[in-house]
């Protein structure tokens, strides 16, 4: 049984190491509106965690060590168990299948902040809008300062031992497809009660279901040859599954204390840039259709990039998902504005020193 207990606790505040981390403190004074070529800072969202994700930056980037361990120091408060340990574990591999929300969604809160706070002691540029897509947007929203960073991972965890408890019996599938193909239709659904999750790009979209449901879609798509992707999680985000937390989750967000930023966000949700200013975003309402309704990534993108066309795409993800889909929601001429840092092969510092040398090529090109 989970220790409710937990929502009747306060938010406890880790204090800094000042020799450690005090030169790598974000100053939101330091940015600028964008130009025409805004340089994007992408956070990603349940399914793109694998075991052992950032383990090479962990072992030999002090930043992003020192923001694991940090952050950690909330989850064994709150979970009574380490996110380091059981991300780092020698005894799983990347292959093994990381699917229990209770951890994964504090883990990637943890490393893509720590990601992103890297990215700064590493001289790159101070993002001029920040892209977040479900879980992503409160990461984002933690890095632009809307709320503090301890608080936000609190309520990430509170997240989490709900849908750990209430709502742990989901699925989700990536399809590679045309969505508007025939089997992507009222029979369909009625037959296998599927959810559209999450629009990526032209030919390629999730859904979310029942467990049981699931297997038998992946029976058909396997019939059909058609290709697909099971995605580790536990709950079937984005659907009428976890419509049963609606009302406990708001409560996580009521009479939070929101601050103002300079650093908009792009939201798949709305479909807006959010210029967070406004305490009437970030509500338990806002953040609740944050991961209950589709993800439309593909249409905030080519919103996006019909105004600025030079942006440069950065991924902070673990998996590099982030940046493959943006790739394609680009003409071939403009993939190359994409840059993605992590993935499962263990390059994590070689390709972080790539993608700084590629940004200064992209910024004065």
């Amino acid at each position: 049984m989970l220790n409710f207990s937990i929502f009747k606790l306060k938010m406890i505040k880790i204090p800094n190491n000042k020799e450690e981390y005090s030169s790598n403190k974000f100053n939101t004074t330091q940015y600028k509106f964008m130009s025409d070529s805004p340089i994007v800072w992408m956070f990603s969202g349940q399914g793109s965690q694998y075991f052992n994700m950032g383990k090479m930056l962990y072992n030999k980037n002090i930043t992003f060590r020192y923001w694991m361990k940090k952050l950690d120091i909330i989850s064994i408060k709150y979970i009574g168990q380490s996110i380091i340990k059981i991300l780092y574990n020698n005894e799983f591999s990347e292959t093994k299948l990381f699917n229990q929300t209770l951890y994964t969604h504090p883990a990637l809160f943890m490393f893509q902040y720590a990601m992103a706070k890297t990215l700064l002691s590493q001289d790159f540029k101070i993002p001029d809008i920040l892209f977040g897509a479900s879980l992503g947007e409160f990461i984002a929203a933690a890095f632009a300062n809307i709320t503090e960073v301890e608080e936000s991972l609190f309520d990430i965890i509170k997240q989490a031992f709900l849908f750990e408890f209430y709502c742990n019996n989901g699925a989700m599938i990536l399809i590679i497809d045309d969505i508007n193909n025939s089997y992507i239709n009222s029979i369909f659904y009625d037959k296998y009660q599927y959810e559209l999750a999450a629009i990526n790009f032209d030919r390629c979209f999730v859904i979310s279901g029942l467990y049981n449901k699931i297997t038998k879609i992946i029976k058909f798509l396997k019939k059909k040859n058609i290709t697909y992707q099971i995605l580790p999680v536990s709950t079937a985000f984005h659907s009428s599954q976890i419509d049963i937390v609606k009302n406990k989750f708001n409560l996580i967000f009521k009479n939070r204390i929101i601050n103002k930023s300079t650093i908009p966000i792009i939201s798949c949700a709305y479909l807006s840039i959010n210029k967070l200013n406004n305490i009437n975003f970030f509500s338990g309402d806002y953040w609740w259709n944050v991961i209950r309704n589709p993800i439309q990534f593909s249409k905030a993108i080519m919103d996006f990039k019909k105004k600025y066309p030079k942006a440069i795409y950065i991924d902070l993800s673990p998996s590099g998902n982030m940046g493959t889909f943006v790739k394609y929601n680009l003409c071939i001429e403009k993939r190359n504005r994409v840059i993605q840092i992590i993935d499962p092969f263990n390059k994590d510092l070689i390709n972080l020193d790539l993608a700084r040398k590629k940004l200064k090529i992209l910024i004065n090109s």
